[in-house]
């Protein structure tokens, strides 16, 4: 294996873009050396991080969550404590967001279930005019 790898090297060996590899970049996760051509060369390490990134997104770990990690590591601090009190939040909030989903999906199925109403002549849709307040109110601020 080479000790030192090109971006399309790199993204090949971890099975992502080159696009990728210099976005991780420009957001300081990982860092390269610049060769007298002007390509970019990576040493070896950058695999497992590249690996280590991929693997923490699919877990929903947002790119701010993994900065921290890896800086934690990079400092020589062992960052456990910290996945774990990420994973933990991050728990929190899907358990909230499966409630409102929930919730939301109710809502939708009984607009179904009362769609045959007649409309008036000032209603633009009378299955969006019985809707509960709150399902509009949630969506505007989501919006907003």
């Amino acid at each position: 294996m080479d000790t030192q790898l090109t971006v399309g090297a790199l993204a090949k060996r971890v099975g992502i873009r080159g696009s990728a590899v210099r976005f991780y970049e420009r957001q300081g996760l990982i860092a390269s050396r610049r060769r007298a051509n002007g390509y970019r060369i990576y040493d070896k390490q950058v695999i497992e991080v590249l690996r280590f990134i991929n693997r923490a997104k699919a877990l929903g770990f947002s790119l701010e969550e993994v900065r921290e990690i890896l800086t934690l590591r990079r400092g020589g601090i062992e960052p456990c404590d910290c996945v774990t009190t990420t994973i933990e939040r991050n728990l929190v909030a899907i358990e909230q967001r499966i409630a409102e989903l929930s919730t939301l999906r109710r809502q939708l199925r009984t607009l179904v279930k009362n769609s045959k109403r007649k409309r008036h002549a000032d209603e633009i849709c009378p299955i969006l005019s019985d809707a509960a307040p709150n399902v509009a109110g949630r969506r505007k601020r989501k919006e907003g």
